[in-house]
């Protein structure tokens, strides 16, 4: 006898910065969820939070829908999933499937990026674009034999790195726009005593994928649903503020890359 297939697992693990905020993003999974139901799918489906290691996750061939960064995309994760769709953002910083990252620094901290020369940074993960790749990037041209800060801290997420900010801990952070400005709606508190010294370039935002385990067809309409959000659920959208979840493929992601290279190509290859 054929042992029954493993359900199905969704789960969205960025951008739970308020419980109301997780909920609002499992309600984003549910609908998917009954509107591939009402397309004649009998697979278990689970929406369920993600505990795994992320890259563990999402290599995973049960993964039915999660979101990843575009760094990780890249580098690691372009032959495990398949790209299905980006959200367009409601917020500061963030244009259509495009977003940027906030170079953080506390209210009375530095007035340029030459200030910052010397002082402590936060990442949140040394493979996240918005936090790594981004500040990477944009620091490159003023690095001098590979270095610029005086030391590199890993906070574990952006939430962290603002923490460490508020605490005097570091002095220049870089948070993604949809992490900002979410944090600037519903937790305003996280932004306390830190101030935006500027953007850094645009890239594609962070995906929503699916495993390559999915047959064509399955992805097909796994994407269909998630294009259609917009007009058959924008209720759902809307407490996310999300505007619209567009098509997007790992093609749009060449940005990134591109980004990556140009610090690699001014000596720069790490963020140091």
């Amino acid at each position: 006898m054929t042992a029954p297939r493993r359900p199905w697992r969704l789960g969205l693990p960025m951008y739970n910065i308020t419980p109301a905020l997780a909920l609002a993003w499992d309600e984003l999974l549910h609908t998917v969820v009954d509107a591939l139901r009402r397309r004649g799918w009998t697979d278990a489906m689970q929406v369920a939070p993600v505990t795994d290691d992320l890259m563990a996750y999402w290599r995973s061939d049960d993964m039915l829908l999660s979101q990843t960064c575009g760094y990780p995309l890249v580098t690691a994760l372009g032959d495990s999933v398949r790209v299905l769709a980006v959200p367009a953002f409601d917020l500061p910083g963030c244009e259509g499937i495009a977003y940027r990252s906030v170079i953080a620094v506390p209210a009375d901290g530095a007035r340029s990026l030459q200030e910052l020369r010397g002082t402590v940074a936060a990442i949140n993960q040394a493979h996240s674009h918005s936090g790594m790749n981004a500040l990477r990037h944009t620091i490159a041209p003023l690095a001098s034999d590979g270095r610029f800060f005086s030391r590199i801290e890993i906070s574990g997420s952006h939430l962290a790195s603002l923490a460490m900010l508020q605490r005097g801990q570091v002095q220049v952070a870089a948070i993604d726009c949809a992490t900002w400005g979410l944090a600037m709606r519903h937790a305003p508190h996280r932004l306390a005593g830190v101030r935006v010294l500027q953007y850094t370039a645009p890239a594609p935002g962070l995906p929503l994928i699916a495993a390559q385990s999915l047959t064509a067809a399955q992805s097909s309409q796994l994407r269909e649903v998630l294009l259609g959000l917009s007009v058959h659920a924008p209720h759902v959208l809307a407490p996310l503020s999300i505007r619209e979840l567009r098509n997007a493929s790992l093609a749009d992601y060449l940005p990134i890359s591109e980004q990556a290279r140009f610090a690699v190509d001014l000596g720069y290859p790490n963020l140091a």
